[in-house]
């Protein structure tokens, strides 16, 4: 019995025992890992140069013989090392970052403003940090305050929405900065006009050139138009100089705004006002709101430009793929950033630089039909 007593002690004695599983921590694991990352010490000791050495090799300066810095290559090639950019900004008074602000990276328009901007800045050994507004101006505040505090080299503003407080930051901040369409250039805060007004001239004189004397102006207004974009004043102003100045008689337009995606809002224009109005050609404030006016011409069986012509403006890269290709007014992203990079670079007075639009023709306008029902109106 015994015998018995000692076996059933030493099965419990010698039972398995689970141990807990130990929950990582993913900041832990993420902090784990960067510790492991090479460092510019390793870069230094694994070619036997001093860190001096090796930061003249990745900032560009510096007298380094061409073998050295060959040599501090292949090791930083070889080990994968990546400098620190913030930490680099905070080591020195000279950085190599540059903030942008945009108003919305949904809107292709600024998405590509800058992708053109990254590319521009790497020309010169530098890189962007970018943040957008989403036409909110607490946003566009915080992303000024967020981006001057990491001591950047000059700060890109390229927003379509304009904010006093925002822009006295940067003034007193006394960094290098662009602002687009801004009011006036001063201190340290240059400014790019984009021809916007006379894009729109052109482009509304283009349709009236073709014979068409009906037109519909299809808006795309942000929080219900009590503050509307500066950029968008402007196509305003140069529609209506277009009607003005075209020198023909019996021109009808309509106009129709809606505030949102812009997508969106020019799918509810067409919505609207199909059936009550009678327009011949569509021009729309924007490609992206030209896109929305397709859908809604089209879901009504509408032919673009056999029906209805339709305009856009920015020239953005969808534009040539709609069916048919949009005719659009070109806004130049590569020259704009130049401009904006070279300006903030230069370091100097503060200057207004003047960028121009052009009108780029392509399969969505055409001499109107009379003998068709445009707008869904009984002729």
């Amino acid at each position: 019995m015994l015998g018995i007593a000692v076996k059933q002690k030493l099965r419990i004695l010698l039972k398995p025992v689970k141990v807990p599983k130990v929950r990582v921590n993913p900041a832990q694991e993420e902090l784990r890992e960067f510790t492991k990352r090479p460092r510019i010490q390793d870069v230094a000791a694994l070619v036997n140069v001093s860190l001096g050495t090796v930061s003249a090799v990745l900032n560009g300066n510096g007298r380094v013989s061409e073998k050295t810095r060959q040599r501090v290559q292949a090791a930083i090639d070889q080990l994968g090392y990546r400098p620190d950019l913030y930490a680099s900004n905070l080591a020195r008074r000279e950085t190599r970052l540059i903030g942008v602000v945009v108003s919305n990276l949904q809107n292709p328009f600024f998405a590509e403003t800058a992708q053109a901007l990254e590319e521009e800045a790497a020309l010169h050994g530098y890189q962007i940090s970018l943040m957008a507004t989403n036409f909110a101006p607490e946003q566009h505040r915080a992303a000024i305050e967020h981006l001057l505090k990491a001591r950047i080299a000059g700060l890109a503003v390229m927003t379509s929405e304009q904010d006093e407080a925002s822009r006295q930051l940067v003034i007193q901040s006394g960094v290098p900065a662009v602002f687009l369409d801004g009011s006036k250039a001063e201190a340290n805060a240059s400014v790019v006009h984009v021809d916007s007004r006379r894009g729109m001239q052109a482009a509304v004189e283009h349709l009236l050139q073709l014979g068409h004397r009906d037109l519909l102006f299809v808006r795309n207004s942000q929080n219900g138009g009590s503050h509307p974009l500066l950029s968008h004043k402007l196509r305003d102003r140069g529609f209506a100089a277009a009607i003005r100045l075209g020198k023909v008689t019996g021109i009808m337009t309509s106009v129709v705004d809606f505030d949102g995606p812009g997508a969106d809002a020019g799918e509810r224009a067409i919505a609207s006002i199909y059936g009550k109005t009678y327009f011949s050609a569509v021009i729309a404030i924007t490609d992206t709101v030209a896109m929305g006016v397709y859908r809604g011409l089209q879901a009504r069986n509408v032919r673009i430009p056999a029906d209805v012509s339709v305009v856009g403006f920015d020239n953005i890269s969808f534009s040539r793929f709609l069916s048919p290709p949009l005719t659009t007014v070109d806004v130049p992203r590569k020259e704009l950033s130049r401009l904006t990079v070279e300006a903030l670079l230069r370091k100097g007075h503060a200057r207004v630089l003047s960028l121009s639009t052009s009108l780029v023709l392509r399969d969505s306008t055409a001499v109107p039909a009379r003998e068709t029902n445009p707008g869904g109106i009984e002729m």
